[in-house]
């Protein structure tokens, strides 16, 4: 074979060589425990994470923590973040080791935006409802001022951070905090009005953000989608007639969140309800609910946390129809999970068989 030949040979197998090296896959999934609620102490049960083979099921706990209540998980890296009411923690995600922790106070919500890690904040706090903080060491950058109340999920569009506030529980109305993430300023803070109230989860989508509303405290059999585009700043909010609670993620054209106590669709492009029932409610009535939830954009599933609050669970996993595919045991009250997504290296395959 001459030169020429194989140089257009090299030129034609480059190609299918960098697509086997960036072959996404998921690795684990992450799920943290908030654990028994207890009123006085001494406390007998924490918050742990564990981390479950997304096809085996094969579950290890990786870390535990001496607080209560597990409010969020995210990923930056090789390095996953919790936030667990009164500690922040940052732990690598293959050898599980520990690499940075805080105290802080009022933890909510987190989103990673290149190097740095945004929180938010609810009660006990009573002012800098924000923080932006190194991914690396968790070290403080700033925290905002002028933000009127408790927030919780956010999303990024270009520029632009978006927050949810809320106002914590008693709330009676939905807003939007805009920050610049050039600077790390308030811009603006966008009214959703009472139709908006208890205003959680968000997502960047098309160009818009959407929220997920909770159902407030005294009408837990009403709650709203909501959606703002900042476009032409125009808002608009859609009602729903039965209990919502938090978003489990977007793919395609549909926002999957829990409502009616089970997972419903919504479809991002008709701002209406597709599927009111993908899973059904796994038992509320005997005080049985979904507790966290999430997707697997990859393999096409859900992941549902299940249990009572005062006992162990278990994750549901099904298909995007809803037809059960798996599940494996939690532990008390799994309030927060993430997929591990990852990329093959070049010449490693058979990842769904590493452990864990």
């Amino acid at each position: 074979m001459n030169f020429s030949a194989l140089f257009l040979l090299s030129v034609l197998i480059l190609p299918f060589t960098f697509l086997k090296a960036q072959t996404p896959f998921v690795r684990q999934i992450f799920t943290a425990n908030s654990g028994k609620f207890e009123f006085v102490p001494p406390f007998t049960d924490f918050v742990t994470v564990q981390t479950n083979h997304p096809v085996s099921g094969a579950s290890s706990i990786v870390q535990t923590l001496g607080t209560q209540s597990a409010q969020d998980l995210c990923k930056n890296g090789q390095v996953i973040c919790l936030a667990a009411q009164d500690s922040l923690i940052a732990f690598n995600a293959d050898t599980y080791e520990r690499v940075a922790a805080i105290a802080d106070s009022g933890l909510n919500k987190l989103l990673l935006k290149g190097d740095k890690l945004v929180v938010t904040k609810q009660y006990p706090v009573t002012n800098h409802f924000i923080e932006v903080r190194n991914a690396a060491d968790l070290s403080l950058v700033t925290s905002l001022s002028g933000i009127p109340g408790d927030c919780g999920g956010m999303a990024i569009l270009g520029d632009s951070l978006y927050v949810a506030i809320n106002g914590g529980w008693m709330g009676t109305e939905g807003k939007i905090a805009v920050i610049e993430t050039t600077g790390w300023t308030l811009s603006r803070i966008i009214n959703l009005g009472p139709e908006a109230v208890g205003i959680m989860s968000m997502y960047a989508h098309d160009g818009r953000i959407f929220t997920v509303n909770k159902s407030p405290f005294l009408t837990p059999d009403l709650g709203s989608i909501s959606v703002y585009n900042p476009a032409d700043g125009t808002s608009s909010n859609i009602i729903i007639n039965k209990n919502v609670a938090t978003g489990a993620g977007i793919d395609g054209s549909l926002l999957y969140f829990i409502m009616g106590y089970g997972i419903a669709s919504f479809n991002l492009n008709t701002l209406q309800v597709e599927d009111s029932a993908v899973i059904a409610d796994p038992g509320s009535s005997l005080f049985l609910y979904i507790t966290s939830s999430g997707l697997d954009t990859l393999n096409n599933r859900i992941f549902a946390n299940v249990g009572d609050y005062f006992s162990p669970g278990y994750c549901l996993v099904t298909d995007y129809s809803g037809d059960s595919l798996t599940s494996w045991a939690t532990g008390i009250s799994s309030d927060a999970i993430l997929v591990d997504y990852r990329v093959t290296p070049a010449g490693i395959s058979d990842h769904l068989n590493n452990p864990i």
